[in-house]
Formats: C-alpha cells, structure tokens, sequence
C-alpha cells in the first residue's frame, strides 16, 4: 500500500510540475535576442552569378572559421521552460552588383527573396530550417565604380519561421554541444534581365531572433 501511495504521490508531483511549467511558459512574453551570431553588417555573397528567369541567383554567408559560444537563457526564466516557437528577422541595408553589367546597371531593381535557409550546428550535429518568403526590395542606385554598382535597399524586412519541431532541434544545438557555426542561404530573383552575368550581394541589417511559446 505504501508503494502504492508513494507512486501516486510521485504521479501527482510531476503533473503538478509540469502543469505549472506550462502555466508560467504562458506567461512569458516573447524574447528577441538583437545581433545573433555577429550577422549585423555581414555579407551575403554571390553563390553563383545572375541567369535570365527574369534574373535569378543565389547568395550566402556562414560563420565559417569565427564559432559563437552557445546562448544562456535569462535568469529570470523559471521553471526550466525553454521557447517552441523560434522567427528569424532580417532586413539588408546595402546591395552591389558586380561584373560586366555594372557599369550600364539600371536606377532601380526590384529583388525578390525566393527562398531563405538558416542552418546551426556544433560538433554534436546540425539544425537548419527554410522558407519561402518571396519577399520583394527595392534597390535604387546610388553609386557606379569600375566594375561595380552599389544599391540602396528599402526597408523592408523578411521572416523566417520555424515549426515546433525545428525550433526545438534550433534551440538544443544553440545551448547544447560548445562552440556552434551559422550560415544561411537564399535565392534571389530580380526583374532586370540585364543583370544575368553579373554577380549581386547583401549587406545585412537588423538582424534577431524572436523565441516565443515558452512551455
């Protein structure tokens, strides 16, 4: 009978706390963590050159060669509870064609973000999650060099969202394992066929991350 009881008392503890786990994750707002990873004023670079689609290519950056430590929740979080909802912010502050084309490289252009991929790891494995904004910038000219036209870009942000069970792979690789790499990827489309041949990256801006769904 004892046992019994002790086995019950046990039962009745554990859902009592997670129950107030879930209760106070409730209660937790949103958390932006400004500047992940140093992304602010990195670069995404040309991955390939521009082809005629209306003009279509690929540009990346990774963290390759300069790790980030893994992240600390805040002190103020109870519980144990740990985010399930993870947004990537992003906006570019800056774009430059190169090539040939620049010389001629029209007033404005307007790029579309196709696809966006942001990829974690550490030496215990890899957490990567992908989206298909199709968000659209307008690049204004502002200066012309000798192989080289450098753009303006609107303000205008994009997002990347991640499902639960990729927030959770997210969130376990950036406070778990050591030393952590970053990089992101993403497929760009402009309307300005003559482009194709040049090559064209991105300066990045306001870059965070949003954690919400605590539990």
């Amino acid at each position: 009978m004892k046992r019994t009881v002790s086995l019950i008392a046990v039962l009745t503890l554990a859902t009592t706390l997670a129950s107030c786990g879930k209760i106070a994750g409730a209660l937790v707002p949103p958390q932006t963590v400004e500047n992940p990873a140093g992304l602010d004023g990195k670069v995404l670079a040309p991955s390939s050159p521009l082809t005629i689609e209306s003009v279509r290519g690929t540009v990346s950056y990774s963290t390759a060669g300069s790790a980030f430590d893994d992240i600390k929740f805040p002190d103020n979080i109870p519980f144990g509870i740990r985010p399930h909802g993870v947004e990537f912010q992003a906006g570019f502050s800056e774009a430059v064609v190169m090539g040939a084309c620049a010389a001629a490289a029209p007033a404005t252009v307007a790029v579309t973000l196709k696809s966006l991929a942001l990829e974690v790891g550490d030496a215990a494995g890899k957490a990567s999650f992908i989206n298909q904004p199709n968000v659209t910038f307008t690049l204004t000219r502002s200066a012309v060099a000798a192989g080289s036209a450098t753009y303006a870009v609107s303000d205008t942000q994009v997002s990347l969202k991640a499902t639960s069970a990729e927030s959770d792979a997210f969130i376990k690789t950036l406070t778990e394992g050591g030393a952590n790499q970053a990089s992101l990827n993403a497929t760009i489309s402009a309307d300005q066929n003559s482009l194709a041949g040049c090559t064209m990256s991105f300066k990045l801006r306001g870059v965070k991350v949003i954690l919400s769904n605590f539990s």
